[in-house]
């Protein structure tokens, strides 16, 4: 018995050489070379065992033939109908009994906590987290490049919009338009030329997508976003923006205790936070240089404002926590533009001006910059 079970496991695993390098002729029409073995069950079941001389054929008893019985069994206990014949290719070598150390000469695929690895000959392939590793030869040396850089460059997302998710936009303030007020004593009244690399716009938001429209090429998707974002006005100059008793934002120079001397401003500072929505139509394509074209509108509320001044050769700073007659309300348009292999711009310009209607200069807010992640 134990010589018929030795004789059918090694049949198993040699059936797929010998397929490939020799074709074995049908028992019923012409015999079997001298070295070979027949092994019959029952009247309708043979197998054969070829070799090209008996030598070779002494090669079987090399293998643990119990670890090869076993995984067998499980190959057929796993099929889930009636099947005549079940071929599977599978190497020899993994049920050696002294098995050498292969090291990474085996094809495989692999996916677990360390992310993908494929092998396949001399290529082999390693995702994770963080990086894509490529190797393309016998001597080890990895090509690097993050996964996120590969993304954006090569392999664009084409699931859902590329602004989908958790952003930042960093950029500069400057006025779209600035036309003065007269007061009642005939004084003008106009907002100081703003500091152009201090006068900063922060944006921090989520955007969430959904694909309207999708082709082979070109895909139309709807972001609806919120975020936060803050105007930093950074003035020229030393006239601090002050509420007047007459209701309305002015700006006048900042004088000493006497009331007699300007004092020079080494900040010159107005803030004014808001919260904010969007709606953004995106069209974003396949493979471009240019990943997306997006323009929409936004509406905000805003959640305070504050202005802050530090005198030349001084520590001290020094706060105003009031409403300077600023609108409670910002809205306006927005366009963006994604560049592979570059941070995205946008441009956002208010609609509305910045304060209530006759209690400020007539100014409305320009911000650009870019946007990460």
């Amino acid at each position: 018995m134990k010589t018929r079970i030795i004789l059918v496991v090694a049949l198993l695993m040699s059936l797929t050489e010998v397929m490939a390098a020799k074709t074995i002729p049908p028992v019923d029409k012409k015999p079997f070379p001298n070295d070979s073995i027949i092994v019959r069950f029952g009247n309708k079941t043979r197998m054969v065992i070829y070799g090209e001389n008996k030598k070779e054929l002494e090669k079987i008893l090399k293998y643990d033939l119990n670890a090869l019985l076993k995984d067998l069994k499980v190959r057929l206990d796993s099929t889930q109908q009636d099947t005549t014949l079940i071929v599977e290719e599978f190497s020899g070598d993994d049920y050696l009994k002294n098995k050498p150390d292969l090291g990474d000469d085996k094809n495989y695929v692999r996916i677990g906590r360390r992310g993908l690895q494929i092998k396949n000959g001399n290529k082999r392939v390693a995702v994770n987290d963080d990086d894509v590793d490529v190797s393309d030869d016998n001597t080890g040396n990895f090509n690097y490049g993050k996964i996120g850089e590969a993304a954006k460059a090569y392999v664009p997302s084409w699931g859902s919009s590329p602004r989908k998710g958790f952003n930042i936009g960093l950029g500069l303030n400057t006025y779209g338009s600035n036309t003065p007020m007269t007061l009642s004593s005939g004084a003008v009244n106009e907002m100081p030329d703003l500091k152009p690399f201090a006068s900063r716009y922060i944006s921090l938001g989520y955007i969430a997508s959904t694909t309207v429209a999708k082709g082979q090429k070109a895909r139309l998707s709807f972001d609806f976003g919120i975020d936060f974002s803050w105007y930093n006005l950074m003035f020229e100059g030393n006239k601090k923006i002050v509420k007047s008793p007459d209701g309305i934002a002015v700006f006048k120079p900042v004088l000493d205790e006497q009331g007699t001397n300007e004092i020079a401003l080494k900040k010159n500072k107005y803030v004014l936070p808001f919260v904010n929505l969007s709606f953004m139509p995106t069209l974003s394509f396949r493979r471009s240089f240019i990943s997306h074209i997006t323009a929409g509108v936004y509406g905000g509320y805003r959640l305070g404002s504050y202005s802050k001044i530090v005198a030349e050769g001084s520590k001290d700073k020094k706060f105003d926590r009031v409403n300077f007659f600023a609108n409670d309300v910002r809205y306006g348009v927005g366009f963006e533009l994604g560049i592979r292999r570059f941070p995205d711009l946008f441009v956002n310009y208010d609609l509305n001006e910045l304060y209530e209607t006759n209690q400020g200069p007539a100014v409305k807010m320009l911000s650009f910059g870019i946007k990460l992640f």
